[in-house]
C-alpha cells in the first residue's frame, strides 16, 4: 500500500485544481488517481473538434434513462475520461454564472459560498487577456480569450446584429458587471489549442516530486477505519490496489462517479444500496439526489452561401435572457453556431446554421442510482429533462426567439429554409412535441452530491461529506443549483476553494 498525505479521485476540472494547489506546499504529498488513459488525442486540442470526441475511447459514453418530459427517449451523456477529465470535450466557453446563482447558494443553507466569497477564487484560475471584465482574474492558472478577438467568423457579427435588431443589449463580457445581452463568449483557448483542466492545472505540474498522476486507474471504493476514510481502492492493469491518505481523500469523479463511489463504498440511501447488496455504512438520503442539468435544443436554417469554417471555437457569440422579468438572472441561453446542431440533418444538409435555445436555470430534478454493486457497471442517469411544466413551456419560449432571430433583416441574405424545427411545426402545441422529441442534454450535469445544510445535503459548506471524516467532495456534484451558464469555470472555483479550506484546516497554507 502506498501512502500520501492526500488522494484526489478524479483529474477533471475539481480534481486538477484541488490537486495542483495542495501540491504548491513541497510538505504535502499528493495522489491524482485518473481511471483514463495517460494518452492525449490530437483532436483534443483543436478547438472546433470537440463533438469529434463524443463516443471515443475518451469518453465514458454514458446514456440516461428513458426520459418521460422527452417521450420515453433515452439521452446520450458524454463525460471525460482522460486527465483533464470532460474538460477536454467542453466547448470552452467562460461563464461563471449570474451573480445571483452563488448568493442563492448562501442564502439556502451554505455560507461562504456568496458571489463576493467565491469571486477570489474565479480570479485566482483565470488568465484573461482583455479589460473587457474589471473582476477579471489576470495571471492564473486558465487562459480566457474574448473570441472577438482572434478570426471570429463574420457571421457571428451578423448573429448580434439580429439581436440588436430585436432590441436586446449588447454586453462586453458574460462575466462582467451585467450578465443579460448578446455579446462575444470568452473562452479557454491559448495559441490556437484548448486549454482546459490538463493543460492549465496537471501539465504544468508534472514535474513536482511531491505529486503523482497515476493513469488508467479507476477507484472502486473508499476504505475507512471506524468513521474515518483513510484510503482508496483501485483497479489499474486488471489489479486491485490501495492508497492510504493520511490528511484528507477529496472525491472528484463528477456527478454521475461520484455519487457512484459514495454508494459502492456503503454511503447513500440506505434502501436503496440494500436493494443492490451493498452493506450500509452511512444511510446518507441525499446521495444521488438533487441531480440535474441545463437543457437545450436547436433550430437549424440553410445557409444560403457556404459558411465559413471556423477559425478556433464553433460558438463565438451568445444572448442570455429572462424568459420572464420577474427572474433575478437570465434563465434562457442562445447560442449561435455555424454548424447543424442535429447530426441526421447535418448529413443532408451540412452548410447550414444553428440556434441553440437552452434553460439555463431549470426546476427540473432527477437522479443517480447504481445499476449493481459491480463496480464495472455504469450508474443509472436520470436528469428528469422537462419533468417540471416550467421548463418545457421556458424552451418552447426559446425555440420561438431563435426563429425570430433567424427571420430578422440581419440574417435575410444568409439564410434559407428552416430545417428544425421544419416549416409544419406552427402551433405550441406542435413546438411542445418537437421539444419532447428533440430536447437533449446541454453536458452541465451537476447537484448529485449537493452542498447544504438540510436533510438532503450531502457535504457541509466546507465540502465535507456528513457523517465520516477526512473525506471531502469537489466537482459539480456538490453545486445545489447549477449555475446559469456554461459551468466549468464553476468547478474550477469548487477546486480552487477546495484546496484553500484544505490547506488552512491542515497548516499548509
Amino acid at each position: 500500500m502506498s501512502v500520501y498525505d492526500f488522494i484526489v479521485v478524479g483529474a477533471g476540472a475539481g480534481g486538477a485544481a484541488v490537486a495542483n494547489r495542495l501540491s504548491e506546499n513541497p510538505k504535502a504529498k499528493v495522489l491524482l488517481l485518473e481511471a483514463g488513459g495517460s494518452e492525449i488525442p490530437e483532436n483534443v486540442r483543436i478547438p472546433y473538434l470537440w463533438f469529434t470526441l463524443f463516443g471515443s475511447p475518451v469518453d465514458w459514453g454514458y446514456n440516461s434513462t428513458p426520459q418521460y418530459g422527452l417521450n420515453n427517449r433515452q439521452t446520450y451523456e458524454p463525460r471525460g475520461k482522460i486527465p483533464g477529465g470532460s474538460s477536454n470535450l467542453y466547448i470552452m466557453m467562460h461563464i461563471r454564472g449570474h451573480r445571483s446563482d452563488y448568493d442563492n447558494w448562501a442564502y439556502n443553507g451554505c455560507p461562504g459560498w456568496a458571489y463576493d466569497d467565491v469571486l477570489p477564487y474565479f480570479q485566482r484560475s483565470e488568465d484573461q487577456e482583455d479589460s473587457t471584465n474589471p473582476t477579471a482574474g489576470h495571471g492564473g492558472a486558465i487562459s480566457v480569450i474574448n473570441a472577438k478577438d482572434h478570426n471570429p467568423n463574420p457571421t457571428s457579427y451578423t448573429f448580434l446584429d439580429a439581436c440588436r435588431e430585436l432590441g436586446f443589449p449588447a454586453t462586453d463580457d458574460f462575466n462582467g458587471l451585467n450578465m443579460e445581452g448578446a455579446g462575444w463568449h470568452h473562452v479557454n483557448i491559448k495559441n490556437g489549442k484548448r486549454h482546459g483542466a490538463n493543460e492549465a492545472y496537471i501539465e504544468p505540474i508534472a514535474g513536482r516530486k511531491n505529486f503523482t498522476l497515476s493513469t488508467g486507474s479507476y477507484a472502486t471504493r473508499l476504505l475507512f477505519e471506524g468513521s474515518r476514510c483513510v484510503g482508496v481502492e483501485y483497479v489499474q492493469d486488471g489489479q486491485t490496489k490501495t492508497a492510504r491518505a493520511t490528511g484528507e481523500v477529496v472525491v472528484a469523479g463528477g456527478a454521475l462517479e461520484s455519487p457512484k463511489l459514495l454508494m459502492l463504498s456503503g454511503i447513500g440511501p440506505a434502501a436503496h444500496l440494500k436493494e443492490v447488496g451493498i452493506n450500509v455504512k452511512l444511510d446518507l438520503p441525499g446521495v444521488g439526489q438533487n441531480f440535474h442539468n441545463h437543457v437545450l435544443t436547436g433550430v437549424i436554417r440553410e445557409g444560403k452561401q457556404q459558411i465559413v469554417p471556423p477559425n478556433l471555437n464553433i460558438s463565438e457569440v451568445a444572448l442570455f435572457l429572462k424568459s420572464n422579468p420577474g427572474w433575478v438572472g437570465p434563465d434562457l441561453q442562445m447560442a449561435f453556431l455555424q454548424v447543424p446542431f442535429d447530426i441526421i440533418v447535418g448529413q443532408g444538409h451540412p452548410n447550414s446554421f444553428s440556434i441553440l435555445p437552452g434553460v439555463v436555470r431549470p426546476l427540473s430534478r432527477g437522479w443517480i442510482k447504481l445499476a449493481s454493486a459491480d463496480p464495472a457497471d455504469k450508474p443509472l442517469v436520470n436528469p428528469n429533462y422537462l419533468g417540471v411544466a416550467a421548463d418545457r413551456e421556458r424552451l418552447v419560449q426559446g425555440v420561438k426567439l431563435a426563429r425570430d432571430i433567424f427571420a430578422t433583416k440581419a440574417f435575410s441574405e444568409l439564410v434559407g429554409d428552416e430545417l428544425l424545427p421544419g416549416p409544419g411545426i406552427k402551433t405550441d402545441a406542435d413546438l411542445h412535441e418537437f421539444v419532447r422529441q428533440h430536447a437533449d442534454s446541454y453536458h452541465h450535469q451537476s447537484g448529485s452530491c449537493k452542498m447544504g445544510l438540510d436533510e438532503m445535503a450531502v457535504v457541509d459548506p466546507q465540502l465535507r461529506v456528513f457523517g465520516v471524516e477526512g473525506l471531502r467532495v469537489a466537482d459539480a456534484s456538490v453545486f445545489p443549483q447549477v449555475p446559469s451558464g456554461n459551468c466549468h469555470s464553476g468547478i474550477l472555483m469548487i477546486g480552487e476553494k477546495c484546496a484553500d479550506m484544505i490547506k488552512k484546516d491542515h497548516g499548509l497554507s
